[in-house]
């Protein structure tokens, strides 16, 4: 199992890299849209599992709706013209955005119409359908949004999750007495909770002094590393507690070693938001 984790990570580590620093912007966001909607899928399933019957077709594609319009807001092909012309296109593509995010949860609030879904479960399949887009699709925009404004700010949102993790899981395994969530994931403990919420903090501080993200500063780096740390830590929580109900181990098995896609891409989605919101702020 360690051997296919490292595989794994050796192919898809330089790819993503790859893509990141090479391609251009528009590359990397539909990498995002592919990755997120294969994890959407993978949600869907789950919410079958504990009988919720999803609209998964309507759901796809509203997901699709958003992610697409996001790749296309914060993936722009360069070219010379005037900044008042630069303004009212930067409008513009707003405004398409927001309405697609909206038309996409209104389309998967009529899934159930669309899929015939009897009127006792009409509920359960709308809210999860929609739930599906709002809690994956839409937050991995922030990706497609951190890659308009620097390739080093996916770099610094990728690291910083890693850094949480790795750091959460090397002292608690050592040092863990105290359990985190028993019901929903026995492993993790508050001991390495907090851990991977001081490590990210400084590994935050120095990013915002050094190469990453140096117009940030040492003292809001550490606050988006705790804070983004933290939602990170949420984030893999809140997959762990979809997968005990639906009774399994991992999102999906596309990745050998590694589970599905929702299962490497859960902390980014918390985190994710974190970090674009205070790149917005810069």
């Amino acid at each position: 199992m360690a051997l296919q984790r490292e595989l794994a990570a050796a192919v898809a580590i330089p790819i993503v890299l790859a893509v990141l620093f090479l391609g251009p912007p528009l590359l990397f966001n539909m990498l995002v849209a592919v990755i997120a909607l294969c994890a959407l899928w993978e949600f869907y399933r789950m919410a079958e599992k504990t009988g919720h019957a999803v609209a998964k077709t309507v759901g796809l594609a509203a997901g699709g709706l958003v992610l697409g319009a996001a790749a296309l807001r914060w993936g722009p092909i360069h070219f010379e013209t005037s900044s008042q012309t630069v303004e009212v296109i930067g409008r513009s593509s707003g405004v398409w955005w927001y309405g697609a995010s909206i038309a996409a949860v209104m389309a998967a609030s009529i899934a159930p119409l669309v899929g015939r879904v009897a009127p006792a479960g009409a509920l359960s399949s709308a809210g999860s359908t929609v739930f599906g887009v709002a809690a994956i699709a839409l937050p991995a925009t922030a990706m497609c949004f951190l890659r308009g404004f620097s390739p080093r700010a996916v770099l610094f949102l990728l690291l910083l999750v890693w850094v949480c993790d790795s750091c959460a899981y090397y002292f608690g395994s050592r040092f863990g007495r105290h359990r985190l969530a028993p019901v929903v994931s026995p492993k993790k403990s508050w001991e390495g909770t907090i851990a991977g919420l001081a490590g990210a903090a400084l590994f935050g501080a120095a990013a915002g002094t050094w190469w990453f993200l140096p117009q940030m500063g040492a003292a809001r780096g550490a606050l988006v590393g705790a804070l983004a740390s933290s939602a990170g830590q949420i984030g893999d929580l809140v997959e762990s507690l979809w997968k005990r109900g639906a009774a399994v181990k991992d999102s999906g098995s596309f990745l050998p070693g590694h589970g599905g896609f929702y299962d490497r891409i859960d902390s980014l989605l918390f985190a994710g938001p974190v970090v674009a919101l205070f790149v917005l702020n810069l």
